[in-house]
């Protein structure tokens, strides 16, 4: 049975609006840039009044869940992971200064997912995409060489490197992950490692995937992340002492 919205106010009417919404994009089997109803429509259907509508609209897109087109109407959206980056960026930049454990739980998260993730790799890489790899790998080598950061290559190597799993949730995933560090990364109180260990470290990824090395490719995944995890934990141990 329906809720009485007439008799709801407040965040509770929002919410209550916000799960209308989303039901009926579920119910009907929307796909994203399917149309909505008008909010005209969706406040007669509810009993409620447009200007609750609006702003749980504005709600809902600001999570990407619809997208408003001035003069268009309301139409479902893309389902974006970037209220999810936003979040994330801002409650880490606001504990960097004081507490690195979100951090350092943050670089856990995307090490488990992508230790596991690199696993299933061996015999799935073609020759095509290797060589696609190794584009990178000596583009970023080249320009630590030069003593120059790399981090649109660093970003398109974990992109390219899951893409034989065909799940296009993981690389959205993965982008969130970087989005977040490009942002707090620079205000970290943790030096940088040098880019050619960095880039020796995909290299490795890189060597273990040719060779079909199941082992050496987790391994080597997992040892790019924990130089950078154990900076953090010793300033994080020196900070508490």
């Amino acid at each position: 049975m329906r809720p009485p919205f007439s008799a709801v106010r407040g965040e509770a009417l929002q919410q209550a609006i916000q799960e209308y919404i989303k039901e009926y994009i579920i119910s009907h089997r929307l796909k994203r840039g399917d149309p909505l109803p008008s909010e005209g429509e969706i406040a007669g259907q509810l009993a409620a009044s447009r200007n609750a509508v609006r702003e749980a609209v504005k709600s809902l897109q600001a999570l990407g869940i619809v997208e408003t087109r001035h003069g268009q109407g309301t139409f479902v959206g893309d389902f974006s992971l970037n209220a999810l980056v936003a979040g994330l960026t801002f409650r880490i930049r606001l504990a960097a200064n004081q507490d690195l454990r979100t951090v350092r739980e943050l670089l856990e998260i995307r090490q488990v997912l992508e230790c596991g993730l690199v696993a299933r790799l061996p015999g799935l890489v073609t020759a095509s995409h290797l060589a696609e790899l190794h584009v990178l790998v000596n583009s970023m080598e080249d320009r630590a060489a030069q003593g120059e950061p790399f981090p649109e290559e660093d970003r398109a190597f974990h992109e390219v490197l899951y893409r034989p799993l065909d799940n296009s949730l993981v690389i959205q995933l993965l982008q969130a992950f970087w989005e977040i560090y490009h942002v707090v990364g620079p205000e970290l109180p943790v030096a940088a490692e040098h880019p050619s260990v960095t880039a020796a470290e995909h290299r490795r990824i890189l060597e273990a995937l040719e060779a079909n090395d199941e082992t050496a490719a987790v391994a080597a995944m997992a040892a790019h992340f924990a130089g950078l995890q154990g900076r953090i934990a010793e300033l994080q141990h020196s900070k508490e002492i």
